[in-house]
């Protein structure tokens, strides 16, 4: 294990890497509170990395152990050799790597945004891995009617706008996120952006970024097919006014898991995260201490 040192300026998390046992990947993460304390895994979307939980990870590491990390492509982590490697089952099998390569045997996964299917498809496949889910306003079904046109354009293959978003602009790309994703012009620490806008720089980056979108449909097709079976407790949380991903989906999430509830942020857009950082904190704290979960008949 090795340790890489961002300057630490404000809000910068501190990183280190290690290399997954199994699939043989250097991934960098940020690791806070103690070991004996629960742990939480915590995983990023996009156009951004682990340190999109700078506000997050301190407000809950007194109480947790918290690891935050890179997907593959993304921040400090090891890129993939192909594009079809970009999947939600392929990040999945990261996340139980990681745990396993870290001796992590159960922990509760925190996820936003493209870490939406991925923390699903663990908590479906491997169960006893996870005591409880928490997930942000992300797509694990197929439903193009509540993407914007941002988020059609990246999934649609041969998208000259979405090469242009994703490869040519990456600056101007970054302005339209945020702009977009935040409530009403909230902003975020100057070294949180410059940390994603060197991502967004990155020509390996953006590979990871355009082909996990364009690899993103049947991966939900697979899911939504097997949603019903997801009985690990989940707790959603979605931004009321996010102007990415509609609301309307964040019900759809409730009503498709067996063992779900949603909360609406008010005040919050599509980065809840780091749009009403307390907020979330609040809620995962509640959610850990009291929802218990009893699962709802569903009709097949």
């Amino acid at each position: 294990m090795e340790t890489d040192h961002y300057t630490k300026q404000n809000r910068l998390l501190d990183t280190k890497t290690v290399r997954l046992k199994k699939l043989d990947l250097k991934i960098q993460y940020a690791e806070l509170g103690q070991r004996s304390n629960p742990t939480v895994v915590l995983l990023h979307g996009v156009p951004e990395n682990l340190q999109a939980w700078y506000d997050v990870a301190p407000h809950l590491a007194g109480d947790y152990h918290l690891l935050a990390i890179d997907w593959p492509g993304f921040g400090g982590s090891e890129p993939l050799p192909r594009a079809e490697a970009y999947t939600s089952s392929f990040f999945a099998k990261v996340v139980v790597d990681f745990m396993d390569t870290m001796q992590i045997s159960k922990a509760a996964l925190m996820a936003t945004d493209i870490g939406l299917l991925p923390a699903f498809i663990v908590g479906l496949e491997h169960p006893g891995r996870v005591s409880k889910l928490v997930v942000m306003d992300g797509i694990p079904f197929p439903r193009p009617q509540y993407n914007s046109w941002e988020l059609k354009s990246f999934a649609r293959k041969g998208s000259i706008r979405a090469k242009a978003l994703i490869e040519w602009f990456p600056k101007i790309s970054a302005q339209i996120a945020y702009h977009k994703g935040f409530y009403k012009g909230h902003t975020i620490p100057r070294e949180i952006q410059e940390a994603f806008l060197r991502d967004g720089r990155n020509k390996s980056t953006q590979i990871a970024f355009k082909s996990y979108f364009q690899n993103f449909r049947e991966q939900q097709k697979r899911f939504e097919r097997r949603a019903h079976e997801l009985n690990v407790p989940t707790l959603i949380l979605w931004g009321k006014h996010d102007r990415f991903i509609h609301l309307q989906l964040g019900h759809e999430i409730e009503e498709k898991l067996p063992n779900a509830k949603l909360q609406i942020i008010d005040r919050a857009g599509h980065y809840v995260h780091m749009d009403k950082p307390q907020e979330v904190v609040r809620h995962f704290m509640q959610f850990m201490d009291e929802f218990q979960g009893s699962p709802k008949v569903i009709d097949l």
